[in-house]
């Protein structure tokens, strides 16, 4: 009767366990969904512009992806001239 007891506690223990790692697995693939789903609706607002400087002994250029531009991309960091914008 002595080992009955600690074998069943182990089951007990060995069960807990395993229904815990089910729920732990269930919550990490209902988070990655919607990890994956916020991901799909930011990308949409997202555009990618191409920014070239106008001067052409600077000819600075780079790309940024941003909902919207402001004033301080428009502007080139190098020569201070107003930059071409592309939407790719």
């Amino acid at each position: 009767m002595g080992l009955d007891k600690w074998l069943k506690t182990e089951d007990i223990e060995k069960k807990s366990k395993k229904e815990k790692d089910l729920i732990v697995k269930k919550k990490k693939e209902k988070s990655e969904n919607a990890k994956g789903k916020d991901l799909e609706k930011s990308l949409l607002n997202l555009s990618k512009y191409s920014l070239i400087c106008t001067n052409k002994k600077c000819k600075f250029q780079k790309v940024i992806v941003k909902r919207q531009l402001s004033e301080n991309d428009k502007i080139c960091p190098r020569c201070n001239h107003q930059m071409k914008i592309k939407e790719v």
